[in-house]
Formats: C-alpha cells, sequence, structure tokens
C-alpha cells in the first residue's frame, strides 16, 4: 500500500540537520524528494567521512532522497531549480536569512510561478528581530533557548552543550515534517499553497516546560530572579553563580530527582522515573526506604526534612548497590514502578523490544552496501510508512532526474562538463 503522502514532490535545499531530517520523515510517508546539494556535496557529507562523500550523519538524514547537485549560483543551474519547483508540492529550505533572495529560490519567487507551493523556511532565530540576520546552529540555540544552562552540566565554571543529540535541530525536524503535512491537508480543502516559517529558537523554548510566566502566581519571584541574573552578570560573577541562584527557583530539586534520576546497581545503571507521590511511594516501599514525606504527621516546613530527604538519596544508593540490574528491574516491575537499565545507543540494532515493534529497518546503500537503521517514527494502518531506499550518493540521480526535465543526453554531458551538475 502507498503512503500517506505517495504522489508529493518535494524539492530539498537543505544541509546539516533539521531541514534534512524533516525531509526524510516526508519520505518515509512516500514523497518523493529531490535533493538539489552544492556540486561538491552538502557539508554533512564530509563530516568523518568513511568513504569520499559519504558519512554516517548525511547517511542517518538523507534516506529516499535523490540527489541533484547544481551550481545555483550560475543561470543554468538556477534555471533547473526552477524547472523543478515549477511543478513541485514543497519546497523545504534551510540557510542564512539572505542566502534564499540571493539565489533566486525565496518564496516570493517560486510561489510566482507555482502558486500552489507550500514553502518551508527554516532559519535559527526567525527573521524579525535583532538576530534575525543571523546563522545559528543547533549549540548557539541551546545557549540562548536556556535549554544549555537547564542541564546543570557544568565543567570549570562553564555549562557544557547536550551532546547526546542535537536536540534544537532533531525537535525542529519533526516540526517541519508537521507543518508541512498540515499545509497539504490544508491546500486539498482550499486549493492555496503557502510559506511555513520553522525556527531552531521557537522549537526549543517550546518544548521546556519552564517557558511560562502565570500572572499571579509565581511572577514576583521570576522577576526577582531575572533582576539577580542580570546584577550577577553586570558584577562580572562566574556562571556557576548564576546557576547556583537560578536553581533556588527551580522546581526540579533534590526531593524531586530521588525518583527521576539513574542509579548504579551491583552490576548496571537504572533509571527510575516517577512523577507523581503515588509512584514514588511505591518506589519507596520497593527499594525499602521511609520517605518522612509519606509518613504520618510530614511539615513541609520542617527544617530538618531537607537533610532527611539528602540521607534517603545516599541510603537509596546504598541499597540499590546491593542486587543486579535484573533484579531491581523485577522487583520495581512487580510493584508497578516506571524503570529501565541505561544502554548505548549502538547496543540497540539488536535490542529485543526494538526488533519487536520493527524499529530497525536494512537498506542497500550504492556504495557502502548494507546499513540497519531506525526506521519510520510512527506507522498508520491503512497508509503504511515505509524506507523506500538508502540516502544517495552525491549525483546519484542526476542523469534520471535531468532527463525527466527534458533534458537530452547531450545537454547533460556539457552541464557536467562545465561544472553546473554532477
Amino acid at each position: 500500500m502507498p503512503g500517506p503522502l505517495d504522489g508529493i514532490k518535494i524539492v530539498e535545499f537543505t544541509q546539516i540537520i533539521a531541514a534534512p531530517f524533516g525531509g526524510m520523515l516526508l519520505s518515509d510517508m512516500g514523497a518523493e524528494i529531490i535533493k538539489i546539494e552544492p556540486i561538491e556535496g552538502e557539508p554533512w557529507r564530509l563530516h568523518t567521512e568513511f568513504l569520499p562523500k559519504e558519512s554516517k550523519t548525511f547517511i542517518a538524514l538523507n534516506r529516499g532522497k535523490k540527489s541533484l547537485p547544481l551550481d545555483l549560483q550560475s543561470k543554468e543551474g538556477l534555471e533547473i531549480a526552477q524547472k523543478l519547483v515549477a511543478d513541485a508540492d514543497v519546497v523545504i529550505i534551510n540557510a542564512r536569512p539572505d542566502v534564499p533572495k540571493k539565489l533566486g529560490i525565496d518564496y516570493e519567487t517560486l510561489s510566482e510561478a507555482n502558486p500552489k507551493l507550500i514553502y518551508c523556511d527554516n532559519t535559527a532565530f526567525g527573521r524579525q528581530g535583532p538576530h534575525g540576520y543571523r546563522p545559528g546552529y543547533d549549540l548557539i540555540i541551546q545557549a540562548m533557548s536556556g535549554l544549555l544552562a537547564a542541564d546543570n552540566k557544568v565543567v570549570d565554571g562553564v555549562p557544557q552543550q547536550v551532546t547526546a543529540t542535537a536536540v534544537a535541530d532533531y525537535t525542529t525536524g519533526v516540526a517541519i515534517a508537521w507543518g508541512v503535512s498540515a499545509a497539504l491537508f490544508s491546500r486539498e480543502r482550499t486549493g492555496k499553497g503557502q510559506k511555513i516559517d520553522t525556527t531552531l529558537l521557537s522549537t526549543s523554548l517550546l518544548i521546556q516546560g519552564g517557558f511560562m510566566e502565570v500572572e499571579e502566581h509565581g511572577k514576583e519571584e521570576k522577576d526577582e530572579l531575572v533582576e539577580t541574573l542580570g546584577a550577577l552578570r553586570q558584577a562580572g560573577l562566574p556562571y556557576q553563580s548564576l546557576l547556583d541562584q537560578q536553581q533556588i527557583f527551580s522546581p526540579f530539586n533534590t526531593a524531586f530527582r530521588i525518583y527521576y534520576t539513574t542509579y548504579q546497581t551491583a552490576n548496571d545503571v537504572i533509571a527510575i522515573a516517577c512523577l507523581s507521590n503515588r509512584l514514588r511511594k511505591k518506589a519507596a516501599d520497593a527499594i525499602g526506604v521511609v520517605d518522612p514525606r509519606f509518613s504520618e504527621g510530614y511539615d513541609p516546613e520542617d527544617p530538618s526534612i531537607v537533610s532527611a530527604i539528602e540521607s534517603l538519596s545516599e541510603e537509596m544508593k546504598t541499597i540499590l548497590l546491593s542486587k543486579t540490574g535484573e533484579e531491581w528491574l523485577s522487583i520495581l516491575d512487580a510493584a508497578g514502578v516506571p524503570a529501565g537499565p541505561v544502554r548505548f545507543i549502538q547496543e540497540l540494532t539488536n535490542d529485543e523490544q526494538v526488533i519487536a515493534n520493527d524499529m530497525v529497518v536494512e537498506v542497500n546503500h550504492s556504495l557502502a552496501g548494507k546499513i540497519r537503521m531506525a526506521g519510520p517514527m510512527i506507522q498508520m494502518s491503512e497508509t503504511p510508512l515505509a524506507v523506500k531506499s538508502a540516502s544517495p550518493a552525491l549525483g546519484e540521480h542526476t542523469d534520471e532526474i535531468m532527463l525527466n526535465l527534458g533534458y537530452s543526453e547531450d545537454e547533460i554531458t556539457d552541464l557536467k562538463s562545465r561544472n553546473i551538475t554532477l
């Protein structure tokens, strides 16, 4: 059965993570994706290459696409791109805010020739405001959005980036796919195309529950914190001073962390995640500790409670070392406590849970051979998602695409000889 976006044609002017990931999600839904790349290949191809022009980072973000390298600064290259867009359904682009107009691939230019076009423009900060003109990457957005400060990871007094994943980029990729899907649905009803603006900054703010202000509940404390942080910066105090001040106001306190954290066991590390008092009480009983907050007569204003909670944390660490991870997971599971083992990503391509739910797919790359990777993010019963192919080698589909546009073999050879395409 075809995917939900079967028959949809998308032209990508994308690179690095966010927009390529968004396009890949749409490819999994059945859309045809033609990726326009620089003649030398988009930068992510060159990031830790294991074959010429091939990297694992690129392969992981560009499956199911066709590659067409073009020199967009040439008249002929731009003409080819505009011919592709003329009958496309969607354009996805991420570039410095000034680049699309300079190249002639901005929304105003392309939608004039194709009024039904859906054009998704991803920027770092949005096009307005004091930072609107600037380029930006995941680390900068982590820093400016509060994500980096919220992670509480400090080395030598300096906050460190969230390195496990490019959280701003990947979540924005989901936003791109979501926005394009919604715009396609809207076009079915109205016949009108439109422009979608996605930004790394807006996504990063939305995924943080702390980005909120309730006028009549806690605003004074928030304003006090902002004023204090400003004064500390003005005084030139180190970041740790700011972090310590912010944590005074943070709901993520020691009592919370006891039941929402990781613990070393006799042979493994496990995670426990209890976000209600009912679950926390179950965890305390299963582990065999007495939490004073669940005792009769508990007084949250009692100054001795803080030290009692600190002692409880150390007691739990000691007790959890007494059994293996498997034993504790069995105990916690029987008690209805959410818990699981800590695993490395390299272990998961063969993980029983992952495989049982068809979360791994196998594709053949034209240069790299067999690849096993994470499959589509969702599944649908009537329009199932599927991985159509591995990521393309640079220029792998040039002839196919150009012939479909009406160029002759001689014309394609000439364009290649002049480095307008590859």
